[in-house]
């Protein structure tokens, strides 16, 4: 007689945190990509191992996404359990926000933070909203992770308190939180009410790994003695193998990678609208000069689009010249691989342009980009915003196209990558279930 034998199948319920609703489609790039590593490896470790995903928004965004102008109606319709009933709180925090950036004093400044903290704490769209979000989404889940990008941030985009929630729901289900290749943007001054926040987080019991892809001395402060961080690399890296790009196309133009016209204000430098205006359409004229055929795209933010049709205006040019905003990350994937090099404004867009053998240069808004590309090996590829004159970046491209993508480059950031999941591998594949 024979007697059948049944293998029983591991499984993995994995929450993978982070910007994953953002109408900037370079953070997709992110979450793919570390979803493809980390199936990967788990596949080598234990063959036959079924890993799924839950994306979780860090902002609480539904998962359909409406394009609405007005903030506030955005906000309405996009998020999670967003309440009319919260207007007039809305109004007082954001006031308090705009209050709190331009003052001067540390002290007044967290005084501000202390009572922004308050309302946030006790307001209808704010601390209950997001728990309510996070319960849904991580609801029967084995393991959290967060999933990379500029995270460590509590001053302009504020993920600080989404972070807090998840540890906190981490501490309450018994779960394990790791951060992967966590950036950091905006401020870290550890006087800022904000940081305190921020070091709660992410020196809860539930953390059990943490790793940098820049600013690694900063996200060692955040960590605190608990961890030892090392810099390892964004998880986009991996974004030919993760998206099955097929980088034998043709390509022919350089496409020219547009930023909201108020994104540096945003941080406190004054270069606004006119100044992007100026900068773009002086960057495609000597473009055109020099024989090249170029377009503009974005990564899918509106306000990308906005600047965009400004820049056509200004030079005269028609719609065709600006490709249409794209709806998801497969699109944008496919419009960065078809161009020959890309002068961008965008890391992600930057990184997956570098995974494909498309050189580029970035103009800095931020000195992650500077950090990223001294990392990579090509520091001359991050235009500081003191060079932002367009013969400067034209040439700058042009050196770029000439030297191409060093494959050995490319390869140490892809092991760095991969080294910051299987840090933490053997601790997913622990919480699998049979």
């Amino acid at each position: 007689m024979t007697v059948a034998t049944t293998t029983e199948t591991k499984t993995v319920k994995i929450a993978m945190c982070g910007l994953v609703k953002s109408e900037n489609l370079g953070e997709m790039f992110i979450a793919r990509s570390l979803e493809h590593l980390i199936a990967d490896e788990a596949q080598k470790v234990e063959p036959g191992i079924e890993v799924e995903y839950v994306e979780v928004d860090l902002l609480g965004r539904n998962d359909t996404i409406y394009e609405i102008p007005d903030a506030r109606e955005r906000r309405l319709r996009n998020y999670y359990r967003y309440s009319e009933k919260g207007r007039l709180t809305e109004k007082v925090f954001l006031d308090l926000q705009r209050r709190g950036r331009k003052a001067k004093s540390k002290r007044t400044q967290n005084l501000i933070s202390r009572a922004r903290h308050l309302i946030w704490s006790t307001g209808r769209n704010y601390r209950k909203r997001l728990a309510s979000y996070f319960d849904l989404k991580l609801e029967g889940v084995d393991y959290i992770v967060i999933d990379g990008a500029g995270l460590l941030e509590y001053s302009y985009n504020e993920y600080h308190w989404s972070l807090l929630l998840i540890s906190e729901y981490a501490e309450k289900h018994g779960l394990e939180v790791v951060y992967n290749a966590i950036g950091r943007a905006g401020a870290f001054d550890e006087r800022d009410f904000g940081s305190t926040i921020l070091k709660r987080a992410i020196r809860s019991r539930a953390v059990t790994y943490v790793s940098a892809r820049d600013n690694v001395t900063e996200v060692q402060a955040c960590a605190g003695p608990g961890h030892t961080v090392k810099l390892l690399a964004d998880s986009a890296f991996w974004m030919k193998e993760a998206y099955g790009i097929d980088t034998t196309v043709e390509r022919s133009k350089i496409g020219i990678g547009l930023i909201r016209g108020n994104s540096l204000q945003g941080y406190g430098v004054e270069f606004g609208s006119k100044e992007w205006t100026t900068l773009f359409a002086g960057i495609a004229t000597v473009l055109q000069e020099r024989g090249y055929e170029f377009e503009f795209f974005t990564n899918g933010l509106p306000g990308d689009i906005t600047l965009g049709k400004r820049v056509l205006k200004r030079l005269r040019l028609p719609d065709s010249y600006l490709v249409e905003r794209p709806v998801d990350d497969e699109v944008l994937v496919d419009t960065i691989n078809g161009y020959r090099a890309l002068i961008t404004c965008r890391m992600h867009s930057s990184i997956a342009a570098f995974t494909m053998g498309v050189p580029s240069v970035i103009l800095s808004w931020n000195d992650k980009v500077e950090k990223l590309m001294e990392i990579i090996g090509y520091p001359e590829r991050a235009i500081k915003q003191r060079d932002f004159q367009p013969e400067f970046i034209v040439d700058a491209m042009e050196k770029a196209l000439a030297e191409g993508i060093d494959d050995g480059l490319l390869s140490a950031m892809k092991d760095k990558a991969k080294e910051s999941v299987t840090d933490y591998l053997p601790r997913i594949l622990a919480a699998a279930r049979h």
